[in-house]
């Protein structure tokens, strides 16, 4: 009877370790992909050269209907905050380019016309349900 009280510490302690290791996760490109399947948003993988690397990061580049997503994985949360405070994002993309942290990963999205209805909205969401 006397390890029950011992039991509810035990599984708040490992609960609280278990979301310590989760704030400090970093993302591939399986997993963020992943992502926007999951809230069905459809990325149409892109091949070719040409596009804007950020400290020898290439982006995995995607369609997203007419628009365009790239996203960037770097090897940790510190290189991308190296990588990218300098940056312009609107001179090296576009005017209309919004931007997305996510941990060691970084999201960009360019929709083809500033009038389009973008997916603006549901990116971020998915960004916030990943925790970032």
């Amino acid at each position: 009877m006397k390890s029950k009280p011992l039991l509810f510490p035990l599984v708040l302690l490992l609960t609280l370790l278990a979301a310590c290791s989760n704030s400090s996760k970093e993302y591939d490109l399986a997993g963020i992909t992943q992502r926007f399947e999951d809230a069905e948003l459809h990325l149409k993988p892109q091949t070719g050269d040409g596009y804007p690397t950020i400290m020898n990061v290439a982006p995995a580049v995607y369609e997203l209907l007419d628009d365009t997503l790239y996203i960037y994985v770097f090897e940790s949360e510190d290189k991308a905050v190296d990588a990218l405070k300098d940056l312009n994002v609107k001179e090296s993309f576009s005017p209309d380019t919004y931007e997305y942290p996510l941990k060691n990963a970084w999201i960009v999205y360019t929709p083809s016309s500033p009038s389009n209805v973008n997916f603006d909205k549901q990116i971020r969401d998915i960004i916030k349900a990943a925790g970032a």
